[in-house]
C-alpha cells in the first residue's frame, strides 16, 4: 500500500496542506506544537476514523472552523489506485472510498492497512494486558480472514454467560462448551500467530544487533494444565459470586521476554521502546508477507528515549524494510541522511503549514 497524494483541512492547527510523500521514507521536522503529529494523525483517522491521540479525540477540527476534510489517494500491491475521504463535523463524521460510504470499521481498516508507532510505545510493554490483547487481536484480524467473526462470535457468548451469571444460574450451563469452544480455537490461533511472529522478530533483532535476544509468549487467560472447559467448570461459583467470566482468551496476555526474566523487569525506558519498536516493526513485516499487502508506517517521535546507536539502526531498519513510512523529529541531523539514500523525502511543518524540502 503506497499513499501517493494526501490532503488535509481544518485539522488542529493545520488550515490547509498537500503533501505528494515518497513511496519510501517521509521525515517530517518541525518544533513541538508545530502540526508535525497531526500529518500522521490525518492518515490514522483514514484508517481508523478516530484519532491515536486518545486524550485528544476532541477538538479535531481547527477552532472557529465549521468542519474538517481529509483526502488521500494510495495504490495498492497490485497497483489499483482508491480514494478515501473523510469529513467530520462536530457530531458527525462521513468516511467514503471510491465515491461510496464506508460504515463499518472493520472494512476502513482493512482499505488502509497502518501501522502506529507512538512516542510512548514502550507502554505496551509496562502497561496493563488489555493494550497487549488488543495488538495481539489486530493482527490476528489482518492475517486470518475468519478471525474477525471468529472474536465477535465469542464477545456475543461471553456477553450472554456473563448476562446468565447475574440472572439466571439454570442459564449459565448452555453457554460454557460454546464459549470454552470459541474460546479455544481463538487461543490456538493467538499461538500459532505469536509463533510466526516470533520468527520475524528473531530475524529482525538479529539483523540490527541493538538488543539481545527477545521472544514474545501468549498466556492463555486460564490455569496451566486444565482445558478452557475445565477451567470455567472450575471457576463457576467464583464468576457467579462476581458476575463475569473469569477465564478465557478475554483474560490473556502478551509476555515479552528475555531468557526467563519478564523484560519489564530488567530494561530501562530505552531498552523498553527498543524492544517495542522491534516488536511492532516484525509485526508489520509478518503482516506483509501473509495478506502481500504492505502496511504504512506511522512513527511518531522515533528518537526519544533512544541513543544514538539504536536511533540509526532502527532508521536503517526502517528505510530497507520496503514500507512506505512517515516519521517526526524536532529537526534534520546527520543520522536522517540514510532518508536521502533510500530516496525518501523530507517536510517541514510550521504553524501548521507544511513545506517539501
Amino acid at each position: 500500500m503506497q499513499i501517493e497524494f494526501l490532503s488535509i483541512e481544518n485539522l488542529r492547527n493545520v488550515i490547509k496542506a498537500e503533501l505528494e510523500p515518497s513511496s519510501s521514507v517521509n521525515l517530517i521536522t518541525g518544533k513541538n506544537g508545530a502540526g508535525k503529529t497531526t500529518l500522521l494523525e490525518s492518515i490514522y483517522l483514514l484508517a481508523r476514523a478516530r484519532s491515536f491521540r486518545q486524550s485528544q479525540n476532541v477538538n479535531l477540527i481547527r477552532k472557529e472552523e465549521e468542519l474538517l476534510n481529509i483526502y488521500l489517494k494510495i495504490k495498492n500491491s497490485i497497483g489499483i489506485t482508491h480514494r478515501i475521504g473523510l469529513q467530520k463535523k462536530s457530531r458527525t463524521t462521513q468516511v467514503r472510498k471510491d465515491g461510496c460510504n464506508i460504515t463499518r470499521l472493520s472494512d476502513l481498516a482493512k482499505s488502509l492497512p497502518i501501522t502506529v508507532i507512538t512516542s510512548n510505545i514502550q507502554r505496551i510493554i509496562e502497561d496493563e494486558p488489555k493494550h497487549r490483547r488488543r495488538l495481539l487481536n489486530w493482527g490476528l484480524f489482518h492475517v486470518e480472514h475468519d478471525f474477525g467473526n471468529l472474536a465477535n462470535r465469542y464477545k456475543k457468548v461471553l456477553q450472554q454467560r456473563n448476562y446468565a451469571l447475574r440472572k439466571s444460574s439454570k442459564q449459565i450451563s448452555v453457554w460454557d462448551k460454546q464459549l470454552a469452544t470459541l474460546g479455544t480455537e481463538i487461543n490456538r490461533k493467538m499461538v500459532d500467530y505469536v509463533n510466526d511472529w516470533n520468527a520475524e522478530l528473531t530475524r529482525i533483532v538479529q539483523n540490527t544487533a541493538i538488543t539481545k535476544s527477545i521472544r514474545m509468549e501468549v498466556r492463555p487467560g486460564w490455569k496451566d494444565g486444565l482445558t478452557l472447559f475445565e477451567a470455567i467448570d472450575a471457576n463457576k461459583k467464583l464468576d457467579i459470586e462476581r458476575g463475569f467470566t473469569s477465564c478465557g482468551p478475554h483474560r490473556s496476555d502478551l509476555r515479552f521476554m528475555e531468557g526467563s526474566d519478564l523484560i519489564k523487569n530488567r530494561s530501562s525506558r530505552g531498552q523498553m521502546k527498543t524492544v517495542a519498536i522491534l516488536m511492532i516493526l516484525s509485526q508489520a513485516n509478518l503482516q506483509k508477507t501473509k495478506t502481500e499487502e504492505t502496511p504504512i508506517l506511522l512513527i511518531d517521535d522515533l528518537h526519544s528515549e533512544l541513543d544514538k546507536e539504536s536511533y540509526l539502526s532502527l532508521l536503517t531498519t526502517i528505510s530497507s524494510s520496503h514500507m512506505q513510512s512517515f516519521i517526526t523529529a524536532l529537526d534534520y541531523n546527520e543520522e536522517h541522511k540514510i532518508i536521502e539514500r533510500s530516496h525518501g523525502k523530507l517536510f517541514h511543518v510550521e504553524h501548521g503549514s507544511v513545506t517539501t524540502l
